[in-house]
Formats: C-alpha cells, sequence, structure tokens
C-alpha cells in the first residue's frame, strides 16, 4: 500500500475565472498537471461559483481555483505554494509560461543551492497575487537521462 499523502488540496480564491483558466492551464502543463475539472462544463446553466480543479488526473485534484470576485486576497509575505516539477527544464518552462500568461517574475530559473545542493526552482506571482514556486530536487544528470 503506498504511503498516504496528507495534502488532499488546496483552494484559492481569484478575482476572474477566465484570467485565472488560462495562467493555471498554461502554467501547470510542464508540472504535469492539467485542469481535470471545470464547473461550467461539469454543471452548465447552474448559478454558483465558478469552479477549477487541477490535478494530474480526476482523481487527485491537487489545486483548485474559485473565482469569489473583488474578495479575493492572497495571503501576505512568507505564504508561497511550492510545486514539485519532474525536471529542470520543467521549471523553467513553468516560470516562462507565468509570465507569458500574465504573471510576474519573482526569481528566475536557477540552483538555490542554500535549500540544498540539487534544489532547482524559479518564483512566480500569478495574476491576483498568489505566489507559486517550482522546484526540481534531482541533480542535472537525473534530469537529463528523464
Amino acid at each position: 500500500m503506498a504511503p498516504l499523502n496528507p495534502l488532499g488540496h488546496i483552494s484559492i480564491g481569484v478575482r476572474n475565472y477566465d484570467v485565472s483558466k488560462a495562467f493555471y492551464s498554461a502554467v501547470l502543463a510542464p508540472l504535469g498537471l492539467k485542469l481535470v475539472y471545470d464547473s461550467e462544463v461539469s454543471a452548465p446553466g447552474k448559478k454558483k461559483v465558478r469552479t477549477l480543479g487541477y490535478g494530474p488526473d480526476e482523481n487527485y485534484e491537487l489545486i483548485n481555483i474559485f473565482e469569489v470576485g473583488d474578495d479575493a486576497a492572497p495571503p501576505g509575505p512568507g505564504f508561497h505554494l511550492a510545486l514539485n516539477a519532474p525536471t529542470r527544464l520543467a521549471v523553467v518552462e513553468f516560470h516562462a509560461m507565468a509570465v507569458q500568461s500574465g504573471g510576474t517574475d519573482n526569481g528566475l530559473p536557477g540552483l538555490r543551492k542554500h535549500y540544498g545542493e540539487t534544489y532547482f526552482a524559479a518564483f512566480v506571482v500569478d495574476p491576483d497575487g498568489w505566489r507559486l514556486e517550482a522546484v526540481c530536487k534531482a541533480d542535472e544528470a537525473t534530469d537529463k537521462q528523464k
């Protein structure tokens, strides 16, 4: 039996469903996460909070995004959401897609040896101010084999 992953999912509130759908669909793809739930597709015609779910498959939504309008407010300094990347190239692609999709650079892709010898990460801020990180801890030789 596989060990229990204690994190079920994280939910964030955003101002604009369409902007966030475009941003997260582009940014999460290099990390192996895709749109697995879309309330507009799942429940057309029903008035409710528009919601998106991203994960590796339909059985595991890692990130849920709720459109809450102007009340959306990310946590302050000290909080960010770190996502594992399968390769260093995926970290680079995550960063590039974020900047191209309306996000802001908050730390270019590169080694962060103060976190570990192989800690390769990039940092961005989404259109609503949520701080995101993509990290790959594989060494470069292992990364190139993938």
